[in-house]
């Protein structure tokens, strides 16, 4: 996500510039925006160190549609349905004058053969649950401090535009590492991503959250830093 020309949230990036071990880890459902169960990808690559997929997530919806409140995308993909009994679906909407993104989150056994595949597991585990987490990955240039006793992320982007996270539900809110491998650099830089914890112990689990705009870049900064300036003879 982009306010203008500021990137707000991102993935982690390709690693394969800084050797085979980030390539990998850039590839993982967790160094990506979006929810994952712990110590699973959604799409998963063949043992013996081969970069083919042997067990690939299908989307399952990718639909786009407009209202009066703004933009709605609906996506839903299966990748934890054969290990889990569950799929994951993830419902958007970026309000018409462009100040809110808000999203939905959903891990559901959504069939007969999901709910006993969800059951079996929740039974081997002794009813502990299933853990998950919800990630946004931040760009460097955004500084993220938790601020009103931990229940909201305060994103700052250099332009002085001011955005505001906030989770809705049970799901705990926390501001952990992260990096960004992007290309050009001899090392990956470091950066912060906003991290929602779960653990989904019935047939749906849901998270909501909303990225809201609180200040406005000043009227007397334009957003462009002077190194964003094209040379000139």
């Amino acid at each position: 996500m982009t306010s203008g020309r500021r990137p707000l949230i991102v993935c982690c990036g390709a690693g394969a510039p800084f050797g085979p071990s980030w390539r990998k880890a850039g590839r993982a459902t967790p160094s990506h925006s979006t929810l994952a169960i712990e110590g699973f990808s959604s799409s998963r690559l063949a043992s013996g160190g081969q970069e083919t997929m042997a067990d690939r997530a299908r989307v399952l919806r990718a639909d786009r549609s407009l209202s009066p409140e703004g933009q709605h995308l609906h996506l839903a993909h299966d990748g934890w349905s054969a290990t889990h009994g569950l799929t994951h679906r993830r419902d958007l909407v970026l309000a018409a004058d462009g100040r809110q993104l808000s999203g939905t989150d959903t891990l559901a056994a959504l069939t007969g053969a999901e709910r006993k595949r969800f059951e079996q597991l929740m039974t081997r585990g002794g009813w502990a649950g299933v853990r998950h987490a919800l990630r946004f990955h931040l760009h460097p240039d955004v500084e993220a401090e938790l601020e009103m006793g931990g229940s909201t992320v305060s994103l700052a982007l250099k332009s002085g535009e001011i955005w505001l996270f906030r989770p809705e539900g049970g799901a705990s809110l926390t501001l952990e590492p992260s990096v960004y491998l992007q290309r050009g650099r001899l090392k990956p830089r470091a950066t912060k991503q906003i991290v929602l914890t779960g653990v989904a112990v019935d047939f749906e689990d849901r998270i909501g959250w909303t990225l809201a705009k609180a200040q406005d870049t000043p009227l007397a900064i334009r957003d462009l830093d002077r190194e964003d300036l094209p040379d000139r003879p």
